[in-house]
């Protein structure tokens, strides 16, 4: 079935590869005229190696096949032996004459099938003894790549080119006979081998380029038989399907990987659809989340959004073989759905109180280590791919199949995530996000989705939860205290005491209460704020109140999803107050708080 989508794909789609092609950089353009006369007879040399991507020559669409040992030219373009016939110091002349006539035959091959592209232009060059007189200034070697230029159009780029390119490079790689094809179900010319290969650089893990289908040994074939011979595919599909999976791979609206995740996820849509089903999951704006929220409420689909189909590969590498690591295929309508429910899981209150949805990249970061800025400096995360980062390998992959496939999260992940909390002290929206969405989607959980809502829950009263909302308040109170007293706080209460409470709330919350009082006494009496420590204090009985009517107390020895409840419960009732404060400074609404400090949270570190 993957092959049979990747080649639907081609035939509906207008960015796959030309057959038998790829990107490769060419370094040097001869132009010549109509009558293959060069118009320079010195090479134009376009490598640069002080721009990216440059160093090598200009990244063109070239013919291209796999080379063994033998001489096999590739059509209007090859490296300066095959073209021009030069001897590099650590060439072998013998072999490069033999290169530089099989390229010549070639092209004249070329020019009596194709007399009306720019095939004769290119014979009339070489049987005009032109190619002695090419010369370049610059040093060279045996690998760059020469391409003709004719009439102001680049050869290789014409339609008869690659035409004709594509009916030589299977004629190379067939089988030379026909037979059932088991992609298409037809009777056709079947291949030997997989004529093209998968750049190395699209697949993590590879250390050579790879084929998609290999039998290049007796012992990995029926019947101890190499090659294809029991795996008939034909050269039309097995062209077809090489250039698409190469094609989405290589283009960042269809692919996605991130340093040290080991994968990389390639998607496609057959049916005629425009959808992205990734710009709601990682999107630079959250316009198309909101708006597919929004679908079903206004009962409208596009005809070819319920027509379609998704389709998604997760390809990884071994040496020189991919490694197929997931196969989704699944109707679009569902997709959408699924995502849906991403959202609605996911989403959570940022510093300031408002509901926003967290990049899925984002989340995958937020997942590693945190690194406090040096000299006052801004923190950041630990970057991807990097020693030390403490990222669970494939997390990417787990949470693209959790938002496309509805999948539960591994309770190993919250665990995960829970343990980085503790260490770093560090609590945030990305963060948060990742603990709201493993309760919501924990193989086990009960069926608590009310109460697990993106903002704070005031009617939660889960006694971990209600916990996580006192700690919060326990901690804003020391800050206002000591700025009210105008002293240093080196050390917060949530700093000192975070990784204890997530596992034992009891004993910090008993101890924070009784050192509540004398923070509330401080604020009665010698700092004089009396409205301030009457806003602390009610918010505080209100919220132990709840506890002590719930069924179960404070957790003394909290179990995964306590701890998780914990966090979740310290978050949103930190943003709700931070909410609180920012709508009384714009005057839309009242508070009993006192204002912010100029330390409170800030989004620095959540960036990209």
């Amino acid at each position: 079935m993957l092959l049979q989508r990747l080649v639907e794909y081609a035939e509906s789609s207008s960015e796959v590869t030309p057959p038998f092609y790829a990107r490769r950089p060419v370094r040097f353009l001869l132009y010549l005229a109509a009558d293959g006369t060069p118009t320079n007879t010195e090479l134009v040399d376009f490598a640069d190696p002080g721009t990216p991507g440059q160093r090598f020559g200009i990244s063109r669409w070239m013919p291209n096949v796999t080379r063994t040992v033998g001489v096999a030219p590739t059509l209007a373009a090859d490296t300066v032996e095959y073209v021009l016939g030069w001897v590099a110091e650590d060439g072998k002349a013998d072999r490069v004459a033999k290169q530089h006539t099989a390229f010549q035959e070639l092209i004249r091959d070329w020019a009596a099938a194709e007399p009306d592209g720019p095939a004769p232009a290119i014979a009339a060059f070489y049987a005009g003894g032109h190619a002695p007189k090419v010369v370049t200034d610059q040093k060279w070697s045996r690998a760059d790549v020469v391409a003709f230029v004719v009439d102001g159009q680049i050869a290789t780029e014409h339609e008869s080119a690659k035409r004709y390119w594509a009916n030589v490079a299977a004629g190379r790689k067939g089988l030379g006979r026909a037979g059932y094809c088991l992609v298409c179900g037809h009777v056709r010319d079947l291949l030997k081998t997989i004529p093209q290969q998968i750049p190395r650089r699209w697949l993590p893990g590879a250390t050579q380029n790879a084929s998609l289908v290999s039998v290049n040994e007796a012992s990995h074939g029926y019947e101890l038989t190499k090659l294809l011979a029991h795996t008939p595919i034909c050269v039309t599909c097995g062209l077809t399907f090489m250039s698409s999976l190469t094609a989405v791979l290589s283009d960042e609206r269809h692919s996605t990987a991130l340093p040290g995740q080991n994968a990389r996820l390639a998607w496609w849509l057959v049916g005629g659809s425009r959808f992205d089903p990734m710009a709601p999951l990682d999107a630079p704006d959250l316009d198309d989340a909101r708006a597919l929220l929004a679908t079903p409420g206004d009962g409208i689909e596009p005809g070819d959004d319920d027509l379609s189909t998704f389709c998604s590969v997760t390809v990884g590498g071994n040496v020189a073989r991919v490694v197929i690591r997931d196969w989704v295929e699944m109707p679009l309508p569902r997709v959408k759905d699924h995502i849906r429910s991403w959202i609605d899981d996911h989403e959570i209150a940022d510093w300031s109180g408002e509901v926003t949805q967290v990049r899925l990249t984002q989340l995958v970061r937020a997942a590693g280590r945190w690194q406090v800025g040096r000299g006052g400096a801004p923190g950041s995360w630990v970057n991807l791919g990097t020693r030390g980062e403490d990222r669970p390998a494939g997390l990417q992959h787990a949470l693209l199949r959790a938002a496309l496939l509805h999948n539960p999260l591994p309770p190993r992940l919250l665990t995960h995530v829970l343990n980085r909390i503790r260490t770093d002290g560090r609590v945030d929206p990305a963060r948060a996000a990742l603990i709201r969405l493993g309760l919501r989607r924990r193989p086990d959980r009960t069926d608590e989705s009310e109460r697990l809502t993106p903002t704070l829950n005031l009617d939660n009263n889960d006694p971990a939860y209600l916990s996580g909302r006192a700690f919060a308040v326990l901690d804003d109170l020391q800050q206002t205290v000591f700025r009210a007293a105008n002293q240093p706080l080196n050390t917060t209460f949530a700093e000192r005491y975070m990784g204890r409470a997530i596992t034992n709330p009891r004993v910090v919350l008993v101890n924070g209460q009784r050192t509540s009082t004398a923070w509330l006494r401080r604020l009665r009496g010698p700092l004089r704020k009396p409205g301030w420590a009457k806003a602390y204090a009610t918010r505080l009985d209100d919220i132990f109140a709840q506890i002590d009517t719930s069924r179960d107390s404070i957790p003394s020895t909290a179990v995964l999803a306590q701890k998780a409840q914990f966090v979740l419960g310290f978050h949103q009732q930190r943003a709700a107050m931070r909410a609180e404060r920012i709508a009384a400074a714009a005057k839309k609404k009242n508070t009993d708080l006192p204002p912010a400090s100029d330390d409170q949270p800030t989004t620095e570190g959540d960036a990209e």
